[in-house]
Formats: C-alpha cells, structure tokens, sequence
C-alpha cells in the first residue's frame, strides 16, 4: 500500500510542477509573487516538519498529520516528499502518504481548473 501511495505521490508531484510552469508562463506579471509565496509556505512547511521530527524523538507535542498535511496542500507539495527523504520522516507510515496523495489529487484538480478557466 504504502509503495503504491509513494510512487503515485512522485508522480503526482511531476503533474504539479508542470502545472505550476504552464501557469507561471502564461502570466509573466505572476512569477515575483508566485516564487515569494512558494519561498515562504515551502519553508514553513520545512520548519513544521523538522519540528514534528524533533518532538517525536523527544516524546513531545507532536504536531497533527492534518496540519502538515494542510501545510503540504499550501505548499503545492514541493518540500514535501524531499524532506521525507531527506529527514527520513514519516516515510514508512502508509496513513500519512495517503493523504499526500489526496492533497496532491486536489492541488491538481485546482491547478487544472485554474489553466483551463485562464485558456478560455
């Protein structure tokens, strides 16, 4: 289960940043706030979850899955997967991709929904 969840993440994470591209290039006056926005919910999704990782060595107040999972949502799911890696975090735990996967499913429903309204 979890292989599968990891794998369709991945490639879900591809569909998102070929989204994100079509939309930046299509609105040259987007790229400034849409880096900046990126920048920004990207590293408070970073803190959070190397925070969560810290507080689970510790036995401390761990910080919600639907809270990171809202905060990957806001992100558009960049860092996510490569801090997993990265801070071996949370990679074995089939619930957590889970709802990656639906975060991700609805980012790129948003994304897709969003191209198709700008070209028509």
């Amino acid at each position: 289960m979890n292989l599968f969840f990891r794998s369709a993440n991945h490639s879900l994470l591809i569909l998102t940043l070929f989204l994100v591209t079509i939309s930046i290039a299509s609105n040259d006056k987007l790229v400034p706030l849409v880096f900046t926005y990126l920048f920004i919910t990207n590293s408070i999704f970073c803190f959070l979850f190397l925070l969560d990782k810290k507080r689970a060595k510790v036995d401390g107040q761990r910080i919600s899955e639907l809270s990171l999972s809202v905060t990957a949502l806001l992100s558009l799911n960049l860092s996510t997967l490569l801090m997993q890696e990265l801070i071996r975090h949370k990679t074995i735990k089939w619930q957590f991709n889970g709802k990656l996967f639906i975060t991700f499913v609805i980012q790129n429903i948003l994304l897709l929904s969003y191209f198709v309204v700008t070209i028509f």
